[in-house]
Formats: C-alpha cells, sequence, structure tokens
C-alpha cells in the first residue's frame, strides 16, 4: 500500500475543490500548487492506491470527482482541517506569548505568592494560559514526574532519591516556629523565644494531612526529636490548623512571618535549633524544549523570591 503524505492529501483536496467548482484540470491545479503536472499526478495516484480506488474520472485534460471521491472528500477535508488545527495548537504551544503553562502549588502559597506572581508575569505576558492545580507537595511533585504538570511551587525540597528525576530551585526559607494555645504553659511570657519541639512531645497535634508540606517537616524534625506527634486533627489547610490552636485544641508547627495565617489568639516561639520552610520550583530534569514553560520558569526563578513576605 502507498505512503500517503500531507501534501498528497493537500493535493487531493485541491483538485477535488476545482472539480466539484467545474473548473478542473491537472495542469492548472498544479500550477496554483507551485508544481509541476507529472508531480500533483503522482500525489493523486498515491492517494487513490492508498484508498483502492480511483477517485476521479478523466475526459482528456478535463477530470471530475466520482462517486467514490465524493464519498472519500469530506471524510479528507475534515482530516485536512484536524491537521491544521493541530499545527496552529502546536505553533501556539511554541510561542512564548501564546502558549500554556501548567503551573501546581501547595494550598498555602495560594494566598500570597500565586497571586503576586501570576499578576505581576501577567502584566508582561498577557496572551500566555496558565492552567493551575493545588494539592499536597508530595502531589505536586508526583504531577511533575508524571508529566502532568510542567512546574510545581512546594516545600520542602523533594526527596534526594528524586534528584536525577527532578530540577530543584530554592525560593526563600521561612524559619519554623511551634504555634501555643496563648493560655499554654509554655507560652505564658515566652512569645518569640526559641523552644525545642521535644518539649512538646506529649502535646496533641494539630497537623497537615500526610503528604502536605508542612506536614513533612514535622514527621522529620520529630522523628529527630525522638518521638512522634500525636494528631487530634489533620487539615489541607494551614488557616484551619492556625485557627484550631486559637480555640486551644493543640499545638501545631507553622511558618513564622506570614501574615495571611493571622496567627491571633497564639503565640508562635521559633524552634531551637532553627528550623526552615524552603520553597522552592520543580520541573523535570528532562523535557524538551517548551518556549511558554521555559520563559515562566525563568520568570519564576528571577523573581519569585522577592516578591513573598520577609522570611522569619
Amino acid at each position: 500500500m502507498s505512503e500517503v503524505t500531507l501534501t498528497d492529501l493537500a493535493g487531493f483536496l485541491a483538485l477535488a475543490d476545482a472539480a466539484v467548482a467545474e473548473r478542473a484540470s491537472l495542469t492548472d491545479v498544479a500550477g496554483e500548487l507551485g508544481v509541476s503536472q507529472p508531480t500533483l499526478s503522482r500525489r493523486i495516484r498515491r492517494v487513490e492506491e492508498y484508498v483502492g480506488a480511483e477517485l476521479f474520472d478523466r475526459d482528456g485534460r478535463r477530470i471530475a470527482l466520482n462517486a467514490r471521491g465524493q464519498a472519500f472528500l469530506d471524510h479528507a477535508r475534515r482530516a485536512g482541517h484536524e491537521i491544521e488545527r493541530g499545527t496552529a495548537l502546536v505553533r501556539r504551544l511554541m510561542d512564548p506569548e501564546r502558549g500554556t503553562v501548567r503551573l501546581d502549588f501547595m494550598h498555602s502559597l495560594g494566598t500570597w505568592l500565586v497571586p503576586r506572581l501570576l499578576r505581576s508575569y501577567r502584566l508582561a505576558h498577557p496572551g500566555v494560559e496558565i492552567a493551575l492545580h493545588q494539592g499536597a507537595a508530595r502531589h505536586l511533585v508526583d504531577r511533575v514526574l508524571s508529566g502532568a504538570a510542567d512546574v510545581a511551587l512546594v516545600g520542602p525540597a523533594p526527596a534526594p532519591e528524586l534528584r536525577d528525576r527532578l530540577r530543584w530551585h530554592p525560593l526563600r526559607a521561612q524559619r519554623l516556629a511551634l504555634a501555643l494555645p496563648q493560655e499554654h504553659r509554655l507560652a505564658v511570657g515566652a512569645a518569640g523565644s526559641p523552644l525545642a519541639l521535644a518539649e512538646v512531645a506529649g502535646e496533641p497535634f494539630i497537623g497537615m494531612l500526610p503528604g502536605y508540606g508542612t506536614r513533612i517537616l514535622l514527621d522529620r524534625l520529630a522523628a529527630q526529636a525522638g518521638f512522634r506527634p500525636r494528631f487530634v486533627f489533620e487539615s489541607m489547610e494551614l488557616t484551619t490548623v492556625t485557627g484550631l490552636v486559637s480555640a486551644g485544641l493543640g499545638v501545631a508547627l507553622l511558618p513564622m512571618d506570614d501574615p495571611y495565617l493571622a496567627p491571633t489568639g497564639l503565640v508562635l516561639r521559633p524552634l531551637d535549633p532553627p528550623a526552615y520552610r524552603e520553597l522552592g520550583v520543580v520541573w523535570r530534569r528532562e523535557t524538551r524544549p517548551a518556549p511558554p514553560v521555559d520563559q515562566f520558569r525563568r520568570f519564576v526563578v528571577g523573581t519569585a523570591g522577592d516578591d513573598a513576605p520577609a522570611a522569619g
């Protein structure tokens, strides 16, 4: 069976359209396409060999589309249109000013970092489409690895065993603190003074769900301190964690100096020794050039750290 190329299909469509308009001749259509008459004839012959039937009736120099050609024409035209649409889409995706960027981010960054970042970027590049998805840090890293996302804003940094498949660029670090209800025995008169995590080993904890960034850090730090936190509630939102601590239901690990958490009714005591929530951008190491994504990633690396609230 003959192989049919896009130029073969285009030749058939041009000749078929001319035949429908009753002005078909191989020589005229070949001239319109900028090819020789024998070249166009070979293209039409390959299409006919591919479908297994002659598609035109020939009478000297005149050519008419027969019933088989009529049956094939609509399908060929739709195929041609789909190819044009697909080509246009690919070109759009390769245009840094009109393509799409799939950006994932943690819930806690949706109140400050992501809005500020997108506001600045869209002012400079209004034609770029940003497809957003939020979730737990570990889930977002998996989405980047699977190709479901182009870049993700997460913290902490991905596990070391993933570094051969991922690129990571830190943007900033927020000092971590223990959040205590105001009336807690370790909070009275001690706001702002450092506190060892082991001091609250027996306390009830309000924490994020497993897989979320702050929960990953708490589990890691607690293991280093020699205990396992006892959770009385697990949430998807740091704002919920903050509110429940202020209500006296437990203690929590929170990043310091984030005005969007509104830590009223509680006391923050920095961890001793100091520990930090490192925020950064992650993407796959092996990626083909994608101008819209590459441009956005360079923007994030160059500006996002300066755009965030001051760290503790």
